[in-house]
């Protein structure tokens, strides 16, 4: 298989300025990786076998770094449902009806750099998307500093339906850095290879160890570039949601919860924003149903059974790849 042409967009979204995207990601990789990195690579500027695996590196949703600090599951659901403590590449947003109960789920995955983007490519398309995922409200002043630059954290991107990653470590760039960093071997003081998933991050300083997806995305690169093989993400490059787990989710109808889930951006391969919402004709709510005999009160209830995942490209290679000490 030749070089990949360009980088597509998220998902495959169409854009008349792919060229512009292709330019960043291609910026993002020179910046990730360099001399000191070789078993970490460009797709569009090395080639790439046909036969090339692409695993996927799955983890769950649900912030892992609440769980050793709240014991009570219930506080947990509680905390996680506030956007800050949404640090797995994957943040939601809860509507409730009147009597509190609730009505909506909107899960993202989608990158904030594909919005800067469009602030810098075609602005019209950006207050189009926002109204349409947000809010017709929504006015192009609202999502720019005075300067005219994107404001990731806008205000309309915190409420109750928001437009994209907003935490600062839920970014692609963040993805692309790990995944480089992560081809380097690691070995201890006394020269020992470091293998273990959070001993391993805390060892490269790739993250945050107590999270589902920095130690999950670390281990499975790492594991490959000790082989010798090389690294890349596979195109298209992002972040993606996967279909919940609805086994033991119990509705008063009995009707499958699956079907509650419904993609609005990307498609079933490449998912980027998807909703989990019963439809009114059915005379209940996402809050009327049961998890193992408890209602659903949190988002983050669902957001448990939610997997987020990125692919990345491993190609045989014969490295010989020199280990690092922790911290260096």
């Amino acid at each position: 298989m030749p070089k990949l042409a360009r980088f597509s967009l998220p998902a495959g979204l169409p854009d008349a300025h792919a060229d512009v995207w292709n330019a960043f990601l291609k910026r993002v990789h020179a910046r990730a990786g360099d001399q000191s990195l070789p078993q970490f690579y460009d797709p569009t500027a090395k080639n790439t076998p046909a036969a090339a695996a692409r695993p996927m590196v799955l983890w769950p949703a649900f912030p892992a770094t609440l769980r050793s600090a709240i014991p009570s599951p219930r506080e947990r659901f509680k905390r996680a449902d506030k956007r800050a403590f949404q640090d797995e590449y994957c943040e939601w947003a809860v509507a409730r009806g009147a009597d509190r109960k609730i009505t909506r789920v909107t899960f993202t995955s989608e990158v904030p750099e594909y919005f800067e983007h469009l602030n810098q490519t075609a602005p019209d398309k950006l207050l189009r998307l926002y109204r349409k995922l947000v809010s017709p409200d929504v006015q192009l002043k609202d999502l720019r500093f005075r300067n005219g630059t994107y404001n990731r954290t806008n205000a309309w991107n915190r409420g109750g339906r928001l437009a994209h990653l907003m935490n600062g470590p839920n970014s692609l760039e963040a993805a692309v850095v790990l995944v480089a960093q992560a081809t380097v071997p690691r070995v201890d003081a006394d020269g020992r290879p470091v293998t273990g998933r959070q001993a391993l991050v805390r060892c490269a300083r790739l993250g945050e160890p107590l999270r589902n997806s920095d130690p999950q995305i670390a281990s499975a690169v790492n594991v490959a570039a000790r082989m010798g093989d090389e690294i890349a993400l596979a195109d298209p490059l992002g972040l993606y949601l996967g279909k919940p787990l609805t086994a033991g989710m119990v509705t008063p109808d009995g009707a499958d919860a699956a079907q509650f889930w419904k993609i609005e951006r990307g498609d079933a391969d490449h998912t980027l924003r998807a909703r989990f919402e019963v439809p009114e004709a059915r005379g209940y709510a996402v809050g009327d149903i049961t998890i193992e005999g408890k209602p659903i009160e949190f988002g983050s209830q669902v957001a448990e059974r939610v997997p987020v995942w990125v692919s990345v490209i491993v190609k045989e290679a014969d490295h010989k790849p020199k280990p690092k000490r922790c911290g260096t």
